[in-house]
């Protein structure tokens, strides 16, 4: 799953996509694949406390573009 949504954000923002666009693809990809229940925020400065799903979350970088994304409940 980490390599899904890191080759999944990695291919939207190299096609210079907006970053809200951008979450709500990935967050319907991760709904249709992994069941329901996934958030996600992409930005370049943002802060977060979350409660998630054990094993059900990551956080990496595309360049300078910050990618949160996990399954909550």
């Amino acid at each position: 799953m980490k390599l899904k949504a890191i080759d999944f954000a990695t291919a939207k923002i190299d096609k210079q996509m907006k970053v809200q666009d951008i979450a709500g693809l990935l967050k319907k990809h991760f709904d249709d694949n992994f069941n329901a229940h996934w958030q996600c925020v992409i930005g370049k400065e943002f802060g977060s406390d979350i409660g998630y799903e054990e094993n059900h979350v990551i956080y990496f970088f595309v360049g300078r573009i910050a990618v949160l994304l996990w399954k909550a409940g």
